[in-house]
C-alpha cells in the first residue's frame, strides 16, 4: 500500500525544487525531471485516494481509526497538490503558451488511455493463462485417471 505521507513529503519536496530553480533562474526545460517527480507522487496519491475510498473488508476492519482526521488529511494533501499544479501549470503556460499547456494535456490523456490498453491486455492474457493451465491440469488428470482405469482392468481381468 502507498504511504500518503512519504508521497505527499515527495511531492512537495520536488515542487519545492522546481520553485527554487526557476528563482534561481534556471530555465523550465533544466527542471522537468523534478516536474515530472512532482506529476508522479501526485498520481501516486490520487491513486491512494481511490484506494482509500473503496478499501477490502479486511482493510475497513483493520484500519478503522478516526475517519475526520483521515478526511481532514485527504482534503489538506488535496487542496495543497491542487495549488501546485496550479502553480506549475502556470509556469507552463508562461513559457510556452496555453496551447503547449493543452497540448499536454492532450498528450497526457493520450498516455492514460494507452495505459488502460495495456492493463487490458495484460488482465486478458493473465486470465488465458490461467485457464489454459487449468485445463492442462484437468487434461493430465483425466489422461492419468484413464491410465490408472485401464492399468486396473489390465491387472484383474480374467486370465484363462
Amino acid at each position: 500500500m502507498i504511504d500518503p505521507v512519504s508521497v505527499f513529503a515527495a511531492a512537495c519536496t520536488a515542487y519545492n525544487g522546481v520553485k527554487k530553480a526557476i528563482e534561481f533562474g534556471r530555465e523550465l526545460e533544466d527542471v522537468v525531471g523534478q516536474m515530472s517527480s512532482w506529476w508522479g507522487a501526485a498520481a501516486q496519491l490520487r491513486e491512494h485516494e481511490a484506494q482509500v475510498t473503496n478499501p477490502p473488508l479486511f482493510r475497513k476492519l483493520l484500519r478503522s481509526g478516526s475517519v475526520e482526521a483521515r478526511a481532514l488529511e485527504a482534503l489538506v494533501r488535496r487542496k495543497k497538490l491542487q495549488e501546485q499544479e496550479r502553480e506549475l501549470r502556470q509556469l507552463i503556460i508562461f513559457r510556452y503558451g496555453m496551447d503547449a499547456y493543452r497540448e499536454m494535456l492532450e498528450e497526457r490523456r493520450k498516455i492514460i488511455a494507452n495505459r488502460e490498453i495495456l492493463a487490458k491486455r495484460q488482465r486478458a492474457q493473465r486470465k488465458l493463462f490461467l485457464e489454459n493451465t487449468l485445463c492442462g491440469i484437468v487434461l493430465i488428470a483425466l489422461v492419468y485417471g484413464l491410465y490408472w482405469i485401464v492399468d486396473f482392468i489390465i491387472e484383474h481381468w480374467p486370465k484363462k
